[in-house]
């Protein structure tokens, strides 16, 4: 369980990973000059990258929206991970820790 917490927590923090990362390669520092040192120019690239992955989120939710709505809509009995051809007890729970197969004569 340790494991799995540990991949789903990786799910969701990597992509702040690579937008901090390209933020660092895509920015440009300014020059600076002289003995009181004046520094110009420079273009922090925050704001471009944030504007490039919000119409990338806008087309994803444009082109993958109804097929979500229809995931969404579907009856609770399409998500159960338990087939309906295996036997639990009035609980819910397996006997035993086991699943056991229901004949094909129920």
């Amino acid at each position: 369980m340790t494991l799995l917490n540990t991949a789903g927590n990786l799910g969701g923090t990597w992509p702040a990973s690579v937008v901090m990362y390209l933020v660092g390669f895509l920015t440009v520092p300014p020059k600076c000059e002289g003995v009181p040192e004046l520094c110009v120019g420079g273009r922090d690239s925050y704001i471009p990258i944030q504007a490039v992955l919000g119409v990338l989120g806008c087309a994803w939710v444009f082109f993958l929206g109804r097929k979500v709505n229809t995931l969404a809509e579907l009856p609770d009995d399409e998500w159960q991970t338990i087939p309906d051809n295996f036997d639990t007890d009035e609980n819910g729970a397996e006997e035993d820790g086991i699943l056991r197969q229901r004949s094909k004569r129920d």
